[in-house]
């Protein structure tokens, strides 16, 4: 029974790959604005175009990590969280799992709340300093 269950959780899918699409597109939006908060210390046409970016990447941050929960949390994928069928494309010394995909996965998800808040921190003071000029 365990054996199949593998199996089945590798063949119907777990939704891993619309959640790592879903965070990769998050963080890679993230790092552009955090960019442009950067270089908007000495061009005022990054910090202006970061103000008002920060705001819809807060948004989507919130509506990405919704989306995750959904996704990852769900009965079925309860079952395929603690599978131990390989998902290595190599066969070596080390063993990934899809037990370690979840781990790796929902680790990442966890972290995103701490970015989230850091985020929004680093938004607000931009949005304070651009207040006071």
């Amino acid at each position: 029974m365990i054996e199949e269950c593998d199996v089945d959780c590798q063949a119907k899918g777990s939704q891993l790959t619309i959640i790592a699409i879903l965070m990769g597109t998050l963080y890679g939006l993230v790092w552009i604005n955090a960019l442009c908060m950067f270089i908007g210390t000495w061009r005022y046409r990054a910090r202006i175009c970061s103000f008002y970016f920060s705001g819809v990447v807060c948004m989507f941050h919130v509506a990405v990590l919704i989306a995750v929960g959904v996704l990852m949390f769900t009965r079925y994928n309860g079952i395929c969280s603690r599978s131990m069928r390989t998902t290595s494309a190599w066969d070596g010394a080390y063993i990934w799992t899809m037990a370690d995909d979840f781990y790796a996965t929902f680790s990442m998800w966890i972290g995103s709340f701490f970015l989230l808040f850091g985020f929004m921190a680093c938004a607000h003071q931009q949005f304070v300093r651009e207040k006071m000029m």
